[in-house]
């Protein structure tokens, strides 16, 4: 799902109608407990303090049929502590957690408990 902010971000810049802000160059992927709204609220991302991070998307395809895709893994730092049950991925314009806009997210096919690893 977009976000209402990113939707404005590229008709605003494909159309020439509001170029500022730019559309991202750089997109970071990140994980929430609870379901986002398309007003950007409603994420809940783990705690940096448990060892979670963003990751940023590097290996992403030429669109195909409107679609793209991401061709490699995408390892998040290992938990430091509990992550709580995942169940929706967020892509995000900023590398820093409680920053940046939301630009898309969607749910997990089937959620993740996330522990302390060990």
């Amino acid at each position: 799902m977009n976000t209402n902010y990113f939707l404005n971000c590229v008709a605003g810049n494909v159309f020439g109608t509001k170029t500022d802000p730019a559309i991202p160059t750089t997109y970071y992927i990140g994980l929430s407990t609870t379901t986002p709204n398309t007003n950007g609220s409603g994420v809940d991302e783990p705690s940096t303090d448990a060892g979670y991070a963003r990751v940023q998307l590097t290996t992403l395809s030429e669109p195909l049929d409107g679609v793209v895709t991401n061709s490699q893994a995408i390892n998040f730092n290992e938990s430091t502590a509990s992550w709580g049950t995942i169940t929706h991925f967020v892509i995000y314009d900023s590398p820093t957690v409680d920053s940046g806009n939301l630009l898309m997210y969607g749910e997990l096919s089937t959620p993740r408990s996330v522990e302390t690893a060990t």
